[in-house]
């Protein structure tokens, strides 16, 4: 479960930074300032997603939902297909929500290393380069894609964010594991300040639920 826990942590993400280090491209001051500009009021977002999961020995599996994130600290993955699912982030706490299991798992954020500095991605921006190396990769077609190298998280490797030319929107991120497994998302019909109330990360575990806390 520790694996399903992760990544939506690290996918708040989804909040790009204006600190940008030098490597393979280099992306210019108006680049980066349309960027800057598209995020720096953004409160809360939702956007439709489609997860693809690599993991060595068994076959791709494809995920479809919605996401929903608001700073500093909640997040929302509604999983659609092939299954239904919620995972929801609210401060220090973490609920897996699986509907046809009729199983709830409980755990602190707090307890998974990783979580903090990929919080801190959308919390404290100004901070993303005292928790990863950062590097153009690649300015050609139509995104341009950026390498975050954490400095101490214990299971990524890498993550690389692909912003949109035209939108200026995070609209691709892929988080590669030490363990070799790759995890990749798609975004699309992304909408910034929706007025998103806390109690949508207010879960509330269905009665007859088994409950698993750790």
């Amino acid at each position: 479960m520790k694996f399903k826990f992760i990544l939506p942590a690290l996918l708040i993400a989804s909040i790009p930074s204006p600190l940008w280090g030098e490597g393979k491209g280099v992306i210019s001051d108006d680049i980066l300032n349309k960027v800057q500009a598209a995020y720096r009021d953004v409160n809360d977002l939702t956007a439709d997603f489609v997860q693809k999961s690599y993991i060595q020995g068994f076959d791709e599996k494809v995920f479809k939902g919605k996401l929903y994130l608001k700073k500093p600290k909640l997040a929302r993955w509604d999983y659609a297909k092939p299954v239904k699912q919620n995972i929801v982030i609210n401060g220090d706490r973490i609920i897996l929500y699986m509907t046809e299991q009729k199983q709830a798992i409980i755990q602190k954020a707090s307890a998974h290393p990783d979580a903090e500095p990929a919080m801190g991605i959308l919390s404290n921006i100004e901070k993303w380069q005292e928790s990863f190396t950062i590097k153009s990769e690649d300015t050609t077609g139509d995104f341009y894609r950026v390498e975050l190298t954490p400095k101490s998280m214990t299971m990524v490797k890498k993550v690389v964010v692909e912003i949109g030319k035209k939108t200026s929107h995070i609209e691709r991120l892929t988080l590669f594991e030490k363990s070799g497994n790759k995890v990749s998302f798609s975004f699309s019909g992304i909408k910034f300040n929706n007025g998103i109330k806390d109690s949508l990360f207010d879960f509330k575990i269905p009665s007859g639920v088994e409950v698993l806390e750790y």
